[in-house]
């Protein structure tokens, strides 16, 4: 098709019946079915999620978990789907209907849905590297690309973020369908520390990260970060390393706007002892059990003796004779400890493999 003398137009390509357009959002995800094997196993070796009696070290409630919660927990629904179910006289517990959310539900109790006995799923506990522009959302309504559309191909069951992350933030998110985990984690008062590095597009004076340290008020509530310090100053831009205790929403950015500085780039890059060493942006992997109970007892200001945990200790190093006369001392370098290393024998031919020794 051409019009007049100059080039010809080109015809837009029409787009394949429920393919989504680039750039329209969520689509489905391009993982390969070895690449869902080889996540499916490794989620089955790992020690946090190989049973579902593997509990978190956190003592339950003795007046049981209500409904709601324990029905999102078991991967039925949202929360607020599980309260329409149950509204709707779907859920019975123990042979009864169940029409009250807030009833609590014991350990051993018969919970059915539509008839169906619920199944008790074992507990998930990972850690994502969510990228730039994935939303924290769940909602089927949302056309641009959700996390859950990233991470359910990958996962054997429903897991939802601890805390969130924003459209234009990146780094480290926890995953989990434990809700006693969430709350401990994500909740200001027990301060688990949160740490994020941001790139402000203009150069930060020294005046300014002191008023910072400060604190401001937020939501009616003076917001004090634990640590704030300069990774790298150049003319025209900064790079800031700040630690924080509590998780309010966009606290990062609404406290350097306070002071006039814009954020360019966010990422979160540690939450209390886990960081983001060996994982790639957009992929996951499994909490040992030894990474969650520590982040457990850093939650609740235990230890892990404590709170009943195992603890691999380290071996001491027995004292191991040397040469000499001498030995070692626990931990010291060798040929150190009070003895003198012998010396080298000496080899019958001063120059063994060179031939005779002239004037021999």
């Amino acid at each position: 098709m051409v019009r007049g003398k100059g080039k010809p137009l080109k015809r837009k390509k029409k787009r394949k019946p429920g393919k989504p357009a680039a750039g329209t959002g969520r689509g489905v995800p391009k993982v390969s079915k070895r690449a869902r094997r080889v996540a499916h196993g490794f989620v089955a070796a790992s020690p946090a999620a190989t049973d579902a009696t593997d509990m978190p070290l956190m003592e339950r409630s003795a007046q049981g978990v209500r409904l709601n919660r324990w029905l999102a927990e078991q991967g039925v629904a949202s929360r607020r789907k599980c309260d329409e179910k149950i509204f709707d006289g779907e859920v019975s517990v123990n042979g009864s209907v169940i029409m009250e959310p807030g009833y609590r539900v014991q350990d051993g109790d018969d919970v059915r849905l539509n008839g169906t006995r619920i199944q008790t799923s074992r507990r998930l506990y990972y850690l994502f590297y969510k990228p730039r522009g994935v939303l924290c959302t769940n909602d089927p309504r949302e056309t641009r690309t959700r996390l859950c559309d990233l991470v359910d191909p990958m996962v054997p069951g429903r897991v939802y973020p601890v805390g969130r992350l924003d459209e234009d933030s990146e780094g480290l998110l926890l995953l989990t369908n434990d809700g006693d985990f969430a709350q401990l984690v994500a909740h200001p008062r027990h301060g688990v520390r949160k740490t994020y590095v941001c790139h402000v597009s203009s150069a930060i004076n020294g005046a300014d990260v002191a008023r910072m340290k400060e604190g401001i008020y937020m939501d009616g509530v003076k917001v004090v970060p634990e640590k704030i310090r300069i990774v790298k100053r150049m003319p025209s831009a900064t790079s800031l390393e700040v630690t924080l205790h509590e998780g309010r929403n966009r606290e990062v950015r609404r406290l350097l706007a306070r002071f006039g500085y814009g954020v360019k780039r966010l990422k979160r890059v540690r939450i209390g002892n886990l960081g983001l060493q060996g994982i790639k942006r957009g992929q996951l992997r499994p909490l040992a059990a030894s990474e969650r109970d520590a982040l457990i007892a850093h939650a609740e200001g235990k230890t892990l003796e404590e709170l009943g945990a195992p603890v691999k200790r380290k071996r001491s190093r027995r004292a191991v004779s040397t040469r000499g006369t001498g030995t070692r001392s626990e931990g010291g370098p060798r040929g150190s400890g009070g003895g003198a290393r012998s010396p080298r024998k000496k080899s019958s031919s001063r120059n063994s493999g060179k031939g005779p020794k002239r004037g021999a």
